[in-house]
């Protein structure tokens, strides 16, 4: 038997600390207006159950959002895209589940720019590119134009399906990401 104590780090992976093998089992700390890790993505091999312990996590998807008080639960099928962030006023903790354990089919919601593709795979070689499943074709991203950061998360837009590219450092949106 493993125990686990958490140091009150922000983000802390309880499948290391108790060695599973079959599930992911990661709990955040979010202050007010903090999201979780990775923007806007599915799994296509790995459902996904949050529970929050404190505050309310909204869960953004390509449909609707979705509000999670504490002491409830919200569940992701393998395919669904999903994000969340604290909304409230008050820090957030939420276990963030997975089954199974590794997932090695991520998608982020942008069309590949050489054949539409919906759903590009990412991937790192020291900095990220969006590989298409479908036509192989690799691309990478050039970042925020307004802030320099070299990383943008995909979010929902304003309408239902669709999505918007946004700098997590800046705020800044734009329809689509600027293709290096």
């Amino acid at each position: 038997m493993q125990t686990f104590v958490s140091d009150g780090s922000p983000s802390e992976s309880l499948s290391d600390a108790l060695g599973t093998t079959d599930v992911a089992i990661n709990r955040y700390r979010l202050s007010p207006g903090e999201g979780l890790p990775s923007g806007l993505h599915t799994h296509l091999d790995q459902e996904e159950v949050f529970y929050v312990i404190e505050g309310t996590v909204t869960f953004d998807t390509l449909s609707e959002p979705v509000a999670v008080d504490a002491g409830e639960a919200v569940r992701f099928a393998p395919g669904e895209y999903q994000t969340g962030a604290n909304t409230g006023e008050s820090p957030a903790v939420v276990l963030a589940i997975g089954a199974p354990r590794e997932s090695e089919q991520v998608r982020v919601p942008l069309d590949c720019p050489d054949c539409g593709h919906r759903g590009l795979s990412p991937e790192f070689d020291g900095e990220l590119r969006l590989a298409c499943p479908d036509c192989g074709g690799e691309h990478r991203t050039r970042g925020c134009p307004a802030c320099g950061n070299a990383e943008m998360e995909v979010a929902s837009g304003e309408g239902e399906g669709e999505t918007i590219v946004v700098c997590p450092d800046c705020g800044a949106e734009r329809s689509e990401p600027r293709w290096a």
